[in-house]
């Protein structure tokens, strides 16, 4: 189960605009990945109107770009039954541009039409039980008048909307207008959106549609974010999932986590779903952590959730000469493009030149001693890098052991495989195979992952050397794999 769900309290969905309160966000949508069954008509749009209320995943991600297929995927996912169809067509521009204001005003999917050979249409018009289609585009009429011919071929829209076997009610694309309506009422504006329906118009389009008119405000469901990597042809798309409730925000590039500021309005907002649009968020899973780290609101000294881009100016230190070393240098991050965060490299195992008691060639601190030190460095406001020398034991071993210092999130780990001696596996000392520095990378994606964590450094010593085959490292977006010498330590 969700355990957002479980919460006993849980913080209202904020926005961060005025734009966005003044859309309200009492309204939500329905993030189900299963498809709705068929629903016969209604004749009230308050009634006919309907999400799923089994919300399911608490992430959905519509990472397509083909304008028509995001747009269906849309109507897919939140709406289980409508009257109204808003057509366009695909390349109409000034009809892409009207669709928000109409489809948020009639509560009704926005879809996008190629003539009448378009099976989309109709096959949503069977599934959600719609009798009439808005098609937003110029009428043909006046158009023949402007182009001074009167063999004007029929709009692609209206064909595919008839070709469904829908009556339809045409609208111009004029009718919305910037703004906001003409007489001062909003028909339809849309966050970050002030165009909206002229009130005269719509009053006539609700005559026009008749017993499908909207007769009450449809059941919406609350808390629900749609995160938006901004992309040319998702008009129709956002036009649906607004209409259905979905608050929007742009995150260029895909990531919440690279953004503070949207790290805070996810933390903040708790929503109970979010959906991620554009092709930034192609991986449903890296959106699940995405999300879930978000949510946590936990930030590295780099201002957000990630620890590259940034320049480390570290402090090298083992435990007794932590605090010394630390009171004697600034800890304040230094922001701007490439923000400077404080660091810490503490040495957590130390080599040996004897094989020891336990044959590793190494002292390991205890998590005892660490623990302090690390918790005081991160409240100071440095990153950790727990510092690893080389021994007879595998790389991953030497990280397993300070896995609850690395679940605390803000910890990265420092590894030597230059100084890795034979045993465990290795044959001959002085170099890994990339598959045993896979083996940590993987462990710390899953450690972040599970944790639901920021991004984790793994700076690796000679990485171009001492790894072999180091060009066929997988790394996922939970890590950031650096070398050494990017830690610029104070002697």
């Amino acid at each position: 189960m969700d355990p957002r769900q479980t919460r006993p309290a849980r913080r209202a969905l904020t926005a961060v605009s005025a734009a966005v309160l003044a859309f309200g966000l009492v309204g939500g949508l329905a993030a189900c990945t299963g498809t709705p069954d068929d629903a016969a008509p209604t004749p009230s749009l308050a009634a006919a109107v309907g999400v799923d209320t089994d919300l399911g995943a608490s992430t959905v991600t519509l990472p397509t770009t083909d304008p028509a297929e995001l747009a269906l995927a849309a109507s897919r996912l939140v709406f289980t039954q409508s009257p109204i169809l808003v057509v366009a067509a695909r390349d109409d521009a000034d009809a892409a541009r009207a669709l928000g204001a109409v489809a948020t005003a009639l509560h009704a999917p926005a879809l996008l039409a190629d003539g009448p050979a378009d099976r989309a249409v109709s096959s949503e018009a069977k599934r959600l039980g719609a009798r009439v289609a808005v098609v937003v585009e110029e009428d043909p009429d006046e158009l023949a008048a402007v182009q001074g011919s009167s063999q004007v071929r029929e709009p692609s829209a209206e064909e595919a909307a008839r070709a469904a076997g829908l009556r339809v009610v045409r609208l111009d694309p004029e009718s919305v207008v910037a703004g906001g309506a003409q007489d001062g009422t909003d028909m339809g504006a849309t966050d970050g959106d002030a165009r909206a329906i002229d009130h005269h118009r719509y009053t006539e389009l609700l005559d026009q549609l008749g017993d499908a008119a909207p007769t009450g405000s449809p059941k919406l469901l609350t808390e629900v974010l749609a995160l938006v990597d901004p992309h040319p042809g998702q008009e129709a798309a956002l036009a649906t999932l607004r209409a259905a409730g979905a608050v929007t925000l742009d995150v260029p590039g895909g990531d919440p986590g690279a953004s503070g500021a949207m790290v805070r309005t996810l933390a903040d907002a708790q929503a109970l779903t979010v959906v991620g649009v554009g092709p930034g968020f192609a991986s449903p899973a890296t959106f699940a952590w995405q999300v879930a780290s978000a949510d946590r609101g936990s930030l590295l000294p780099t201002g957000n959730q990630r620890v590259q881009p940034a320049r480390f100016d570290a402090v090298e230190a083992r435990v007794g000469e932590a605090a010394g070393r630390l009171a004697a240098t600034d800890a304040q991050p230094a922001p701007g493009t490439v923000p400077v965060v404080p660091t810490l490299v503490l040495r957590a195992a130390t080599r040996q030149w004897t094989a020891g008691p336990d044959g590793t060639y190494l002292r390991a601190e205890t998590l005892d001693a660490l623990t302090p030190v690390v918790e005081q460095a991160k409240k100071d406001g440095r990153y950790v890098v727990l510092e690893l020398d080389g021994g007879s034991v595998a790389l991953l071993d030497q990280v397993k052991a300070l896995d609850p210092l690395l679940a605390q999130g803000g910890v990265g780990v420092l590894v030597h495989p230059e100084q890795r001696r034979s045993g465990a596996g290795l044959v001959r000392g002085g170099q890994v195979d990339v598959a045993e520095l896979q083996a940590v990378v993987d462990h710390l994606a899953e450690l972040t992952v599970k944790g639901s964590l920021p991004q984790v450094l793994l700076a690796v010593h000679s990485l171009d050397t001492a790894v072999t085959g180091v060009g066929g490292l997988t790394v996922p977006p939970q890590v950031a794999v650096v070398d050494a010498a990017a830690l610029e330590v104070t002697p």
